[in-house]
């Protein structure tokens, strides 16, 4: 089950559309498992009308603060749940945490009997929480072959649940963990998702796409569009990325990039188009690393025609390429010239910080200020007809007000070179992540904070850090500020500074 979901007011909200869950439940069907899939944000096709649950609201009492909760009503659930022996929830978005927490109080409460299952890098990192919530077992890792060896033991008893690999549970009282398995490198070992277990006609009646924004699209389109992933993983460990605690520990090495070939993307674009869906987001957290790859999964990209979504996993770097003349960092023009034959019209940069230290303490030094010409890059991706937006990060806990001042100036050369808008989001020390665990030992973040808090109205949310270098008040009115007046012609398409949305 997709949990249902909750959102502030003023926040643009669509359905969840992760790809955990169709994974997981591809793979418990090619074990020879009888499993469903139910998004609760939607309903099931058929049976719930959307003005009864992704279009309901109801005020959200626990949490406060005039957010609202979408989905189906409890007693739908409890329906739906009912014929199940195993619930299994997946909690991605810490931002959701109070309704994956929901869902294990409903259920737990009206069948005691049922095992509740959790999963996914935020369920991971606040066990407590969700052993406390109701929830009988997190997996921590990746989780098609854990989950199918756990079916296993429900099934037959043998082996026992300490040999399941990458879980935890409680018994005695104390929090048992097994030990992680090895990463399966080869992805196409994973069956393909399970798309057609989804409520597409749905999701494309709401037609609000990943991020919210449709600037790019014609007025009126409501595209058929499904996420694909091409491969897992990504080269660097930013601190305030999940990755930055994958490789090692019990998740084991999951944060490694790790691949799909190229013929098992050509299946599944082939699956998608078999679907009626016309327009791909791809959700790899690296895309681009492998240049030669790249290029052959453009190539089937172009060979279908899709119509394609922004990138998830974009790195400034992977834009560039050495020249062939010297040693010097060029704009692969080349690649650009693709992305754009493919498909893509749309591509956010990740610039994160003006200041080189910031991206060398926080974002794994993976570009450099002084190599990558951001904005030659801009001018040349205007002229080719990208629309860009710059994504930008303030809020860093050691940040300097002179660091500030450079990201600002960064932004504001950026929208010369032709960026259509940019956004200043808050860091946040999200559980899972080194940056969390960091803030907590130095005592600049209560590990007590609601983590529902995290990351929500980005516009208007003070810094969750305590003792910043910089005032709290000055950091989220300059960025307010710099915000307003950097995307002055562009609102129509942006968030705009107050959390509404032009």
């Amino acid at each position: 089950m997709y949990a249902p979901l909750q959102y502030y007011p003023d926040e643009v909200y669509r359905p969840d559309c992760s790809l955990a869950l169709p994974y997981l439940h591809a793979a418990l069907r090619a074990a020879g498992f009888e499993a469903d899939l139910l998004d609760t944000s939607i309903g099931r096709p058929g049976q719930d009308d959307l003005a009864d649950t992704f279009y309901r609201k109801t005020m959200v009492p626990e949490i406060g603060s005039g957010m609202f909760r979408i989905g189906m009503t409890p007693e739908r659930i409890l329906e739906e749940a009912e014929p199940f022996d195993v619930i299994a929830v997946s909690s991605i978005f810490t931002q959701q945490t109070a309704r994956c927490l929901e869902m294990a109080r409903l259920i737990k409460n009206a069948f005691p009997e049922k095992i509740m299952v959790a999963g996914g890098v935020n369920a991971r990192s606040l066990k407590d929480l969700f052993f406390d919530s109701g929830y009988d077992v997190i997996f921590l890792s990746e989780g098609e072959k854990p989950l199918v060896a756990f079916a296993e033991y429900l099934r037959s008893g043998s082996p026992s649940l300490d040999a399941v690999p990458s879980i935890c549970f409680r018994r005695d009282g104390r929090i048992v963990t097994t030990r992680a398995g090895r990463p399966t490198t080869d992805l196409d070992e994973y069956a393909m998702p399970s798309w057609d277990a989804l409520p597409n006609e749905q999701y494309w009646d709401i037609s609000v796409l990943w991020g919210g924004r449709t600037d790019w699209m014609d007025e009126g389109q409501k595209p058929h569009f499904a996420s694909i992933l091409t491969s897992r993983g990504c080269p660097y460990r930013c601190t305030y990325c999940h990755i930055s605690k994958e490789r090692g520990g019990e998740a084991g090495e999951i944060g490694d990039l790790r691949f799909h070939s190229v013929e098992r993307v050509e299946r599944e674009l082939d699956t998608l188009k078999g679907l009626g869906v016309d327009l791909v987001y791809i959700n790899d957290d690296s895309l681009l690393a492998w240049k030669h790859r790249v290029h052959q999964v453009l190539d089937l990209m172009q060979k279908y025609d899709f119509e394609l979504a922004d990138i998830n996993g974009v790195n400034i770097r992977h834009l560039f390429r050495r020249s062939e003349k010297n040693d010097r960092l060029v704009v692969d023009v080349e690649l650009l010239e693709h992305l754009h034959a493919a498909g893509f019209r749309r591509i956010g940069l990740p610039f994160e910080s003006g200041s080189q230290r910031v991206l060398d303490k926080y974002s794994t030094s993976k570009w450099r200020l002084d190599k990558c010409d951001v904005l030659d890059l801009v001018a040349v991706m205007r002229e080719m007809g990208f629309t860009i937006n710059g994504n930008f990060m303030v809020g860093y806990p050691d940040e300097t007000l002179e660091e500030l001042t450079k990201t600002f100036w960064l932004a504001r050369r950026a929208m010369d070179a032709g960026l259509n808008g940019c956004g200043f989001f808050m860091v946040q020390p999200f559980p899972g992540t080194t940056l969390y665990d960091e803030a907590v030992a130095n005592g600049q973040l209560d590990p007590t904070v609601r983590p529902d808090d995290m990351g929500f109205s980005k516009a208007q949310s003070p810094s969750p850090f305590r003792s910043l270098q910089i005032d709290p008040q000055v950091l989220q009115y300059a960025r307010n500020l710099a915000y307003a007046l950097l995307n002055k012609d562009q609102r129509s398409w942006l968030q705009l500074a107050d959390g509404t949305v032009g």
